[in-house]
This record gives C-alpha cells, sequence and structure tokens, in this order.
C-alpha cells in the first residue's frame, strides 16, 4: 500500500513542503522577482530539513535578484529568469530580440529540458533543426534558419549556460563545445555587405535632395546607426562646435517608437562633423520652418532632429520603403539600412583609417569586431597585390 503523502502547510504565498510516496521529500514555491514576474519553483530533496532548506533558499535568492537551480530545474525555467533580471541594463532592442529569440525558439526546442541533461550533441542537433517561424513570411516560413541567426541564437545559450557555471549551477558549459555549422550556401556567398565608395556617393547624391534622405545621407557621412541619427535630439547636438552627443537610440517595438539607451558601452559617445554632415545639421531648422508654414495647423514638431513633415520623429521600421526608392533611383543594389554603416566602415578602412580609430568612433565595444563583422575589402584594393622580383634578379645577374 502506497504511503500516505505528508504536507506541510503554510500561509498564502509561502510555499510548501510535502513528503511523497517514495519517501523523498518536494518542496515547492511561488516567488515574485525584482521586475514583478511571478515564478513556480519546484524541487525533490531527501529530507524535510533539505526541504525547508532549499525552499527558503529559492525565495531568499529570488528577493535578492537571484535563483538557484535545482536537479529538476528546465531550461524553460531557468532561461526566463535569467533574461528577466537583465533586461533593466540592456537596451530595449537588444533585450526585445533577446526575448524573441527565446521565446520563438529557444523555449519550444529545449525548454523542456532539464538544464543539468543538456549535451552538447543536444544543442548540435537543435542548431541543425532551426526554421523560420514567421508566418507572415510565407517565402521563408519553414526553411532552415540562415547562419547569422543560428550564431544569435548560440550566443545567447552561451551567455545562459555560462553564468549557470559561474554560479556553480552546472559544471560545464556545453556550448563551448556546440558550434553551429555553417551551410554550404553561406559559405558560396560573397555578397559584400558594403557599397563601393562609387556606388556610396551615388546613393549621396539622390538621397541628398530627399526630405526624409537626408538622415540616410548623415549616417553614411557618420557610420552612425539608424537608430541613433533618427534618436538624435537637439539638446545632443552643439551647431557652433560641430558636436554630436550620442546618449540615445529610437528604436521600434511592437510598432511604437520606444527611446533606449546606445546598444553598448562604448555606443553612448561624442564626435565632430563637419563638411556637408554639419551643413545637414544647419539646414534643419529652416526645413522645419518650411514644415511648419506647409502643414499649418497640423504640424505636431517634436525635439528630433530628423523629423516626418509634421515635426515627428521618423520611427526605424518606416524607412526602408524609402530606401529601396532611393536605391532604385541612385542605380545601387539594395542592402537595407545598414549598409550605409557597413560602408562608411569600409570605405574608411579603405583610405587608411586605423581599424581601432574606426571602431571607437562608430561605438563597437571590440576593434576585432569591426574588423571581422563591417570591413569589407574591396577588389579594388587588391589590385597590383603581386610581388615583383625581377628587378632583383636582374641586378644579381649584373653582380660580378
Amino acid at each position: 500500500m502506497a504511503k500516505k503523502v505528508e504536507a506541510v502547510k503554510r500561509g498564502n504565498g509561502r510555499g510548501s513542503v510535502r513528503r511523497l510516496p517514495s519517501g523523498r521529500w518536494q518542496w515547492r514555491a511561488t516567488v515574485e522577482l525584482q521586475n514583478g514576474e511571478i515564478l513556480r519553483a519546484v524541487g525533490t530533496v531527501d529530507t524535510k530539513t533539505e526541504a525547508e532548506e532549499a525552499l527558503s533558499r529559492a525565495r531568499t535568492d529570488a528577493g535578492r535578484g537571484q535563483f538557484n537551480v535545482t536537479h529538476s530545474t528546465t531550461l524553460d525555467g531557468y532561461i526566463r529568469t535569467w533574461h528577466a533580471l537583465r533586461q533593466d541594463a540592456q537596451a530595449a532592442k537588444y533585450t526585445h530580440g533577446q526575448k524573441s529569440l527565446i521565446e520563438t525558439h529557444i523555449i519550444p526546442g529545449l525548454g523542456k529540458r532539464r538544464l543539468s541533461s543538456i549535451t552538447p550533441r543536444d544543442l548540435e542537433a537543435f542548431y541543425a533543426g532551426l526554421q523560420h517561424q514567421d508566418k507572415r513570411r510565407e517565402d521563408t516560413l519553414g526553411k532552415p534558419l540562415g547562419d547569422s541567426m543560428r550564431r544569435q541564437i548560440h550566443n545567447l545559450l552561451h551567455q545562459v549556460f555560462a553564468e549557470a557555471v559561474r554560479h556553480g549551477d552546472l559544471s560545464r558549459n556545453p556550448a563551448d563545445v556546440a558550434r553551429p555549422r555553417y551551410t554550404r550556401a553561406a559559405a558560396q556567398d560573397e555578397t559584400s555587405k558594403a557599397w563601393t565608395e562609387e556606388e556610396a556617393g551615388k546613393f549621396y547624391v539622390v538621397a541628398r535632395e530627399d526630405r526624409r534622405g537626408v538622415a540616410f545621407c548623415f549616417m553614411l557621412s557618420t557610420g552612425m546607426r539608424i537608430g541613433e541619427v533618427l534618436g538624435l535630439r537637439w539638446e545632443n547636438v552643439e551647431l557652433e562646435a560641430g558636436r554630436v552627443h550620442i546618449k540615445e537610440a529610437l528604436v521600434s517595438l511592437g510598432g511604437k517608437a520606444h527611446r533606449t539607451t546606445p546598444k553598448t558601452a562604448r555606443s553612448r559617445r561624442s564626435m565632430t562633423v563637419d563638411g556637408d554632415a554639419l551643413t545637414i545639421l544647419r539646414e534643419m531648422p529652416e526645413r522645419v520652418a518650411l514644415d511648419k508654414e506647409a502643414q499649418g495647423r497640423h504640424y505636431v514638431g517634436s525635439e528630433a532632429v530628423f523629423t516626418s513633415a509634421r515635426g515627428l520623429p521618423i520611427l526605424p521600421d518606416n524607412v526602408y520603403q524609402l530606401m529601396r526608392r532611393l536605391c532604385l533611383e541612385a542605380g545601387v543594389p539594395y542592402k537595407g539600412t545598414h549598409v550605409l554603416r557597413h560602408s562608411f566602415i569600409s570605405i574608411q578602412g579603405q583610405h587608411g583609417r586605423a581599424v581601432e580609430v574606426i571602431s571607437a568612433h562608430v561605438g563597437h565595444a571590440r576593434a576585432s569586431f569591426t574588423q571581422d563583422r563591417y570591413r569589407t575589402v574591396f577588389d579594388k584594393e587588391r589590385d597590383a597585390l603581386t610581388l615583383n622580383f625581377v628587378p632583383l634578379t636582374k641586378d644579381s645577374e649584373r653582380t660580378p
């Protein structure tokens, strides 16, 4: 006959400890994290004392912004807590992107697995099976996920497991060994992410004549991110000195404008602008005056430097159609708005600017990242690189 379950009752929200038919003790806790999220934790141990201690520890750790892993903790429970505790310290767009990867790919694929049971082979199988899940994109739905997205998911999981190792919850990080395998298509992809200087010039000429296109010109001239340009406010611009202070970025979250901190610590920076970039800034007040006159009572206005005709900040999500049109008019390939930043970095490198200087200017965390991910080596730079030893051999022949 099965043993009767012995339970220790507590007040509401205080958790519970009970003895299972097997003789072991199970504890359950409902804890509220610092961000207000409710988390349900459960574990099974050998004695009542251990169960009481585990229950107390779970409540204490949650209050301190931590959470203790048990043998039965799943990746779902751990990664949600991990993400909730970090989101206030990260840029909103970055946090939103992480949440999307967690909810769309990681939890459906590995969420039910116990954290301590996930092996490198499990991760490799998971990476290999990743597919596009966006039902709004029928052209890609169900097809293998791209290498860039696989890499982002891997980096996210590596951070999660690394923290578990650091806290002593795991003995090793399975993502240290497992890596997403590059596809044959990626290995054969020779498409440049940057425009040549000639292509960039063609685009600049066309975009410079467009009311909203001048924001693209400013981005191409300075290497700033699209969110940094569209989030620039007059209080962070010194027109006379030609100085721009990048302290925030404008991002789209759920179709709504959201001001957030720059992407990385080094993204919060100041830069000197001159030439036509400074001219663009000095022209904006005149454009605002013309917009006010044209819009009349419909004009709203804002503190943004680059605005719509009604004076409102321009959402990053709303510029892609314009970008496509301007590329078509300029006769250059459309590569999204990030091509402007890629082109700035690559053209500066082509002209001999040191990569560490470029990296600091554009706000990257590491110069190696700028070099590996952004610096395109143009075909023109590789011309006439053949070494010619003929003059040396002729000199040696003339030597007696």
